[in-house]
Order: structure tokens, then sequence, then C-alpha cells
């Protein structure tokens, strides 16, 4: 898996996770919205597209720090040097088990 991909994905979900618990508690605001998208709509959307960025970048940073980004190339590759036959022989009949939806 690609590390931006990684970033995307953790991105996104932090950022729901952050609006759930967060607009629970910004309904106090709820009759004021409409002035404080008036006055400050551009630097409200400025300060969140630049902090769902900074996250971005520090989740990608992470994963190309950890070596998360070669992890599945590395996996495919040793699934296809299995399935040749040049791994685990125990592996290769569980994945040809697999493949025949032969599970015991």
């Amino acid at each position: 898996m690609q590390p931006w991909k990684i970033s995307a994905g953790l991105t996104a979900a932090l950022a729901g996770s952050a609006f759930l618990i967060g607009g629970s508690r910004l309904g106090y605001l709820a009759p004021h919205w409409p002035a404080i998208i008036a006055e400050d709509g551009v630097r409200l959307a400025l300060h969140a597209v630049l902090a769902l960025t900074a996250v971005a970048a520090a989740i990608y940073a992470v994963a190309r720090t950890t070596g998360l980004a070669d992890l599945g190339s590395r996996v495919d590759l040793a699934e296809r040097s299995v399935r040749r036959g040049e791994g685990d022989a125990g592996l290769e009949d569980a994945l040809r088990q697999d493949e025949e939806g032969d599970w015991k």
C-alpha cells in the first residue's frame, strides 16, 4: 500500500472523528453560523485545509520513515514467489486450498 493512501485514509478517519465529536459540542453556535460563515468563512476554510494537510503530511512522513511504503510490494513479491513454488510448501498448500474454497 502506498503511503499517500495510508495518509489519506487516516486523515479522513481522524477528520470524521473530530467532526462527529466536535460537532455535538458546538451546538450552541447553531443560531450564529450564518454570521460566522459570512465574516470568517474563508479563514475557517483555510485553517481547516491547512490542518488537514499538516495531519496528512505527518502521517505520510511516519509511513515513509517506518517502511510502510514498501510493505505492500514486499508482501506481493512474497506471495508471488510462494505461488510459483519457491517458498514455504505449507503456505503454498494453504493458498491453493483457499483459492479452491477447501476450508477445514
